[in-house]
């Protein structure tokens, strides 16, 4: 383990296990189409275009992304001071009362496992069409959460899902919240995972 790794296993365990969620926020493109949303892709999943903003109990607001703390795009968060519902493009939506989220209001949450993704391959580099440096690299990336709630789980993961199901894309400026285990093997994200770190 980094020690890079072992600050974000910190703060997690600091900022969010063990803490409850009050309200839950979706920050969304705001594509001025019409008034319905695109995040309830189905019953057991949401598609997010930007963040995931928990409210906890403790007041702090959390917001969960995809950011390139590690390699573009893992799932990062932040705290921030407040909702910014005026900003400039953009929307934010309390899903609070959907019935996803509905049962996981107030519940705590009792652990968090990071699914990590790795990649191996050349990075070549080029001066006048001419191969000039070329080196394995390995790329890692935190590309799943793993949220537990006593007896329930959901994943944030950076995955878009497409309609061609067969066209996903993993290492996404996304973010997609599956509430069910049935539906996280379906795109496995457990199964395919480099590495799983539990905090």
């Amino acid at each position: 383990m980094t020690e890079k790794e072992s600050k974000y296993y910190d703060r997690i365990k600091k900022e969010l296990v063990g803490q409850k969620i009050s309200e839950v926020y979706y920050e969304e493109i705001n594509w001025e189409t019409d008034d319905s949303e695109f995040w309830e892709f189905s019953a057991d999943i949401h598609s997010v275009d930007m963040n995931v903003i928990f409210l906890l109990d403790s007041g702090k607001l959390i917001q969960i992304m995809w950011d390139s703390e590690f390699y573009s795009y893992g799932v990062g968060f932040t705290i921030i001071d407040k909702l910014e519902k005026e900003k400039e493009g953009f929307k934010i939506l309390n899903v609070s009362e959907s019935k996803n989220w509905k049962k996981l209001i107030g519940k705590k949450i009792s652990g968090i496992g990071i699914l990590w993704d790795i990649s191996e391959g050349i990075t070549t580099e080029y001066e006048n069409d001419r191969i000039v440096k070329s080196e394995n690299t390995i790329t890692k990336l935190p590309q799943t959460w793993e949220l537990s709630f006593d007896k329930n789980k959901i994943w944030i993961a950076t995955l878009e899902i497409k309609e061609d199901e067969s066209d996903n894309y993993y290492w996404a400026d996304h973010l997609t919240i599956l509430f069910s285990n049935e539906t996280q093997e379906k795109y496995k994200l457990c199964e395919n995972a480099s590495s799983q770190h539990y905090i």
